[in-house]
């Protein structure tokens, strides 16, 4: 399968990675099949959490998660589009965007551990989940800075700047979603 083959390049900082996605309208729409592909690890982070609440609230609290999951699968790449085209980087939209949500799954997986090691009782572990919380952000930010600025092509202090504004996106939605 070529797309796991360029997931495979890219997580090893390989530019020809791009090469292995369908970069094209098409392409991007078949993208955010990895939503589903991430939809597991993702009931299992939302399930503790609902664990210790009762059914009517429950339920409230995985309908807000389900629509700001759907929210984060869109928001994103609405942002980029604004990007692409104020920097004049729109014909690498698809490239960046198709490969970014196959991307993905892969960043999923690296944070399967501190989903799973948040499920042991709390005590001695929150140290350690705080230490992992700030490697993974750091992992996430890198690949989200190489991913920008070779998938899109923008200069290294946009791919930063994307970065860091995809990690604050996140957490705004997770926040937003957090109050309703």
């Amino acid at each position: 399968m070529l797309t796991l083959q360029g997931v495979r390049r890219l997580s090893r900082f390989d530019q020809v990675g791009f090469l292995f996605f369908d970069a094209s309208r098409r392409g991007f729409w078949n993208s955010f099949a990895a939503a589903l592909v991430c939809l597991p690890i993702w009931v299992l982070a939302e399930y503790q959490q609902t664990s210790a609440l009762e059914h009517a609230a429950a339920l409230r609290f995985l309908a807000i998660q389900i629509i700001a999951y759907v929210v984060s699968w869109l928001a994103y790449p609405l942002l980029v589009l604004q990007i692409a085209d104020w920097f004049g980087v729109w014909p690498n939209y698809y490239r960046y965007m198709v490969a970014y949500n196959w991307f993905q799954p892969l960043l999923q997986l690296l944070w399967l551990p501190l989903v799973l090691l948040e499920f042991l009782p709390p005590g001695d572990v929150a140290p350690v989940l705080g230490l992992i919380w700030i490697v993974l952000q750091l992992i996430q930010g890198a690949y989200g800075w190489f991913l920008a600025r070779y998938g899109l092509g923008v200069s290294n202090s946009t791919a930063l700047a994307m970065a860091v504004l995809d990690m604050a996106l996140a957490l705004m939605i997770d926040q937003i979603a957090a109050k309703l």
